[in-house]
């Protein structure tokens, strides 16, 4: 239940496969994603994850996660760093082992998502390079953070939704 189920975490089901080889970015800022800042945790009967979002130097935020599912065994790590570049605003994502010691990407190429929308409480990502036709989305309802996304991993279409609750709700 890790978002990319071995690949990211974001609302709408009506989200669908983007076929698109580069992605645009609409205006959206930094400053317009401080919602998504706190520890957010999900779990249910075979799995646990727990986000954090935090604004680092410079105005960047700053993500990592966790999650423990039965499909990969010692769980996935995530990191995750949030900056605007050239007018656009840009995410890297790496995912490692539960030893840090083996990175699913190679070590010069994080997977790299750019916003293409951004409303109040959300922000749509879409991928590019490999992750051409992958997208996500946050949504922040009170105290619960939405992952909607569409993945492909090894040629399939994998589809993640996970309800993150605000730590301590």
């Amino acid at each position: 239940m890790t978002r990319h189920l071995l690949l990211p975490s974001f609302a709408f089901t009506a989200l669908s496969l983007c076929t698109a080889a580069t992605a645009v970015a609409e205006p959206c800022t930094l400053k317009e994603l401080r919602w998504m800042e706190g520890t957010w945790r999900d779990s249910d009967k075979g799995s646990a994850a727990e986000e954090r979002w935090a604004e680092g130097p410079n105005g960047r935020v700053i993500g990592n996660s966790w999650a423990l599912h039965k499909d990969t065994p010692g769980g996935v790590i995530e990191a995750m760093t949030l900056l605007e570049e050239e007018g656009r605003l840009v995410m890297r994502i790496r995912h490692f082992d539960a030893t840090l010691g083996q990175a699913r990407e190679d070590k010069d190429a994080p997977m790299l998502f750019v916003a293409t929308s951004c409303g109040h409480n959300s922000v749509m990502l879409e991928g590019t390079g490999d992750q051409s036709g992958e997208r996500f989305v946050y949504t922040r309802d009170r105290k619960q953070l939405r992952f909607v996304g569409d993945f492909i991993h090894q040629g399939k279409p994998i589809h993640v939704e996970l309800k993150f609750s605000a730590a301590g709700s």
